[in-house]
């Protein structure tokens, strides 16, 4: 791919950023770039699946310029029933169609099946202008052969239960809800049992769930997890 003349020329790391993101979109099939946010989003039927590009705070031009990436998978039909919900959800007063995410580089490393990967799996190194267009590149490999069967994982409520879309996200509690969403309840206990260790915290959540106590607040994922199969499987 012809390296873009903004990639290799400029210097402030907000420009070297946007045109990252420009020459990603342009390399990546299907993915457009969401300037404001930062973001590579790509729609699959009802789903949007994106990469977020996150700057680090530690970037300055001519010395550093790193950038961390996130995955996530939307679906705009689980934040409406999130928001017709709200007796069965954490968080209600939260409008959000995200229901899982994690850092990008936990996703290169496995995918169906191979070894995990690490958070650092997902820096790109944007300082050296000579050599941007390399860092792309060995970027989009990493999509094209971790991310992407992420993304379908994370797409498939059968799949997603056993994956590291799944296992990884950092909110777990989310995929259950975006499972009975989809009106499927008969995965939550599959995909819930493995976190509930330890028992204490999950039995904290199920004894709230039964006093018609709210949810937990954000923090605690063993006692949401709790709470909110309890609540949602009756």
């Amino acid at each position: 791919m012809t390296i873009d003349l903004d990639l290799t020329s400029a210097e402030r790391p907000r420009d070297v950023v946007t045109a990252a993101g420009r020459w990603l979109a342009e390399a990546l099939d299907g993915f457009d770039w969401l300037s404001s946010r930062r973001l590579l989003r790509r729609r699959v039927g009802a789903l949007t699946h994106q990469v977020a590009l996150s700057p680090s705070s530690y970037n300055r031009a001519g010395e550093s310029i790193m950038v961390w990436t996130y995955v996530g998978a939307r679906d705009a039909a689980y934040g409406l029933w999130r928001a017709a919900h709200p007796d069965l959800v954490t968080a209600p007063e939260v409008r959000t169609d995200l229901y899982c995410a994690h850092m990008l580089g936990y996703a290169t490393g496995r995918a169906n099946g191979y070894t995990y990967g690490s958070s650092e799996d997902g820096d790109i190194d944007l300082t050296d202008p000579g050599s941007r267009g390399a860092a792309l590149e060995a970027f989009v490999a990493k999509v094209r052969e971790g991310v992407l069967p992420w993304f379908d994982e994370a797409s498939d409520p059968d799949r997603i239960v056993d994956s590291v879309p799944g296992r990884r996200t950092t909110r777990p509690v989310s995929v259950v809800e975006w499972l009975a969403s989809r009106d499927r309840l008969d995965l939550i206990d599959a995909y819930a049992e493995r976190f509930r260790n330890p028992p204490d915290r999950w039995e904290a959540g199920v004894t709230l769930a039964k006093s018609g106590a709210p949810a937990p607040g954000m923090g605690d994922d063993l006692k949401s997890m709790g709470w909110s199969v309890t609540r949602i499987l009756g």
